[in-house]
Order: C-alpha cells, then structure tokens, then sequence
C-alpha cells in the first residue's frame, strides 16, 4: 500500500509540472465539500456554514463565494464567513464568478427570483453594491471574465413556443458596452471558458446528442469543433493555454477530472481520494 501511495505521488508531482491547482466540488458520501488540490498531490477539504449549491474559489486568495442550501450569497475567507446583505428586493442570486479585480464579483440576478428574467451584476465585496452590467431581451447565465475588458457569459432562448431551449456563449466588451455571440450550435452550450493567454474558446454542449467538450478559436471565423466525444458526458470545461483544458467526464456513475487538448490528446488526472461524484471544476483564470 505505502508503494502504491509513492508511485501516485510520484505521479502527481508529474501532472503538477504542468496542470494548475484546482477547485471543485465533490461528494463524500454525506455532504458536498469545496475541495482543492495541494502541490503535494493531497486534496484539501473545506467545510462551509451551508452546503455549497455552486461557487467560486479564488485562488490568489483562497476566497469562497457560494450560494448556500438557503440561497443566501455568502463569502468564506480563512475560517469565517458572511451573508452578502443586499437592498431589500425580490431577486435572487446564483452562479457566483470572482473578478480578477481585487474585491469585484459578478452574479446572476434571477429578477423576481424567476430564472426566465435575469441580469448579470457586479458585486463590490467591500460593500456589496450591485451595478447590472448585462441584460439582454432573454435571460442570461455563467458570467466569467475573460480579461480585464471582457466578459463572457451565456445566453438563453425559448425556440419554438419553449419545446427547444437553446443556450449559446456570448462575450462583452465592458469599456465599449458591446456583445457579441461567439457560438450558433441551435444546441444547449455551457460552461464557456478562455484562458486570458490563450485564444481558444472551450464549453460544453449537448449539439451531438451527449454533452461533450468543444472549442472554437477566437482568432478566426471558423465554427465551433467537438474535441471530445463517445458515450459519456464531458462538462465544465477550464481552459489552462496552449490549446488545453480540463474537464469533468461521467460515465454511468463513474466522475473523474480529465485533461484535453485541442489535438484530441486526453487522459484522466489521478487524485489521491476518490469522490462519488464530482461538479464544477475550478481552476486560476487569472494571470
């Protein structure tokens, strides 16, 4: 056993040369626990006030923003943690994204608390201001920063009296106030991820029939390419540059964390724990 152990480390510290720390959320048979992976190959369990419905980690910080089983917004920081208290409204909050900017957030506001009305807002965590910096004919989701200028987010449409909900990746650019769609797969994307070096778009859709993982290059009118495929489902999608990314793969009720790149190279990360199952993988998508 104390061989086995040595040689996944060994391995660890292989796959750390290369891959970026991570976060996510993971099942330990009793409760959903943010978790994030250490140098050494261990993984660190954090145990927040309320279950975590879905979150962000910031990894310069170690900040947690979550939405509790509640459906507070709260932020978790070396310990402690606190409810965001916002005016008095009938909104709700989901989908909580850290900025790149010290103390900035962004999330989504279902208006009257009903997802088929949204915007997107920035959150000032200093006081939790909101100011809308999205919002659109239709309802839109997964605000995430691709650079200090551009946002990117989802856009979701009813098509044909809601018998087909179709959700492509839209970006913003914040100083010209401009949107524009990256995506026309007419199929359910999400998950839309760039790395701020890096220029290919990766997200997760259902176009094919399964979820699987595609990209699109940003430096070029060329359509969107599935680069992952088979029976299983591939979601969350995190870009790392150079025409890579990682991804959480379901197949039945087996959950690992995968690497892939653009040129269909993949294979499965090794943890030193199992989970029963995994969502909402994380990684630094800041310089």
């Amino acid at each position: 056993m104390k061989i086995v152990l040595m040689m996944l480390v060994a391995l660890w510290t292989l796959y750390a040369q290369t891959l970026p720390k991570m976060a996510f959320l993971g099942y330990d048979k009793k409760d959903w626990l943010v978790y994030v992976t250490q140098e050494d190959g261990t993984v660190k369990a954090i145990k927040l006030a309320q279950e975590p419905h879905s979150f962000d980690y910031n990894f310069k910080t170690g900040q947690i923003l979550y939405i509790g089983s509640d459906g507070t917004l709260r932020l978790y920081h070396q310990g402690t943690e606190r409810e965001l208290k916002f005016p008095e409204t009938t909104s709700s909050y989901i989908q909580p994204s850290f900025s790149c900017k010290k103390d900035l957030a962004y999330a989504v506001e279902l208006i009257n608390g009903n997802s088929k009305s949204t915007k997107i807002v920035s959150i000032d965590l200093k006081d939790d201001s909101l100011t809308t910096v999205v919002q659109q004919n239709s309802s839109q989701f997964e605000p995430s920063e691709i650079n200090d200028q551009t946002l990117l987010f989802t856009n979701l449409v009813c098509n044909n009296g809601c018998g087909k909900l179709i959700q492509e990746i839209w970006q913003k650019d914040m100083i010209m106030g401009e949107s524009n769609q990256l995506t026309l797969l007419n199929a359910f994307s999400n998950n839309p991820s760039v790395h701020p070096d890096g220029h290919w778009l990766f997200f997760s859709s259902n176009k094919n029939g399964n979820y699987h993982i595609w990209g699109k290059d940003l430096h070029t009118n060329d359509r969107s390419i599935p680069v992952t495929m088979g029976t299983t489902s591939d979601t969350f999608a995190n870009a790392i540059g150079n025409g890579a990314f990682l991804y959480i793969r379901q197949n039945k009720s087996n959950f690992s964390i995968m690497y892939g790149d653009i040129k269909g190279k993949s294979y499965e990360i090794k943890l030193l724990k199992e989970y029963n199952k995994i969502r909402q993988l994380k990684v630094n998508s800041c310089k």
